[in-house]
């Protein structure tokens, strides 16, 4: 199920996704001490292109690839970027073709073992595959009690859809695939959301596709989260900052 794939979810993923993405660049770029841009890197998974531009920093010519021909029509940056439609297992471009490759928020949608194997492939000798996630710790700086109100109000009416949490990480899984893990990172970033903005965000998440997909509609949705985080914002201008946990693994290919 690609729950990204509905022209009304790819138009609000494109409106309502914070733009992150250079924090978690720029520590890329430290670790991997990149002080001239590389030839090529590409991005999959790469939605509507938020996690794609940032390589513009690093890389001379960047390359996005999505499964989703809508999060795709709704893509940033399509003069410098060359985007195309594809599955994150069987990528269409030649072998040892790239010097970085990375994946934001998507790998728990992959078949994982392949997408490895692919990775492989396009990658040159000693290079990077670079997997990173941001996500909803519900960590409201001005409200403690939002904490509470995530797991067991939103979640408990809108479930996280089943995806591919339980992956194997570790060192000796990797190298079957030929991958060496160098570093795993762990940190937090803020984002700051009015109430309206916040209830664009969650009508982006899978949570809220799978309910769609089940019978409901983004106005019932958005009436309710309405009524909810009204408990947190005094008014329609106020902004409350929220903490997005965040984690990077480094892969490099083992040649």
């Amino acid at each position: 199920m690609n729950y990204f794939g509905p022209k009304n979810a790819a138009e609000r993923y494109a409106k309502g996704r914070p733009a992150f993405h250079s924090t978690t660049i720029e520590r890329i770029k430290k670790e991997l001490m990149i002080f001239e841009n590389v030839e090529k890197a590409l991005d999959i998974a790469c939605g509507t292109g938020l996690s794609t531009k940032v390589l513009l920093k690093i890389a001379n010519k960047v390359y996005g690839t999505d499964a989703s021909e809508e999060m795709l029509n709704n893509a940033i940056s399509k003069d410098k970027i060359n985007y195309a439609i594809s599955k994150a297992e069987n990528q269409p471009f030649l072998d040892k073709e790239f010097d970085i490759i990375t994946v934001c928020s998507g790998v728990h949608w992959f078949n994982i073992d392949p997408f490895l194997s692919e990775a492989n492939r396009l990658l040159r000798s000693n290079a990077y595959l670079i997997i990173y996630d941001n996500f909803f710790i519900s960590e409201m700086r001005e409200n403690e009690s939002f904490k509470d109100w995530f797991p067991k109000t939103y979640m408990h009416k809108y479930p996280s859809p089943k995806r591919n949490n339980n992956y194997d990480w570790s060192t000796e899984n990797v190298k079957r695939s030929r991958f060496d893990l160098v570093k795993e990172d762990n940190f937090k970033n803020e984002v700051s959301f009015t109430k309206d903005e916040l209830i664009l965000y969650f009508t982006t998440q899978s949570n809220i596709a799978d309910a769609i997909i089940r019978g409901e509609n983004y106005c019932q949705i958005e009436n309710w989260l309405n009524t909810e985080l009204s408990k947190f914002f005094e008014n329609e201008t106020v902004r409350k900052t929220i903490n997005f946990g965040n984690w990077i693994k480094y892969l490099k290919r083992i040649d």
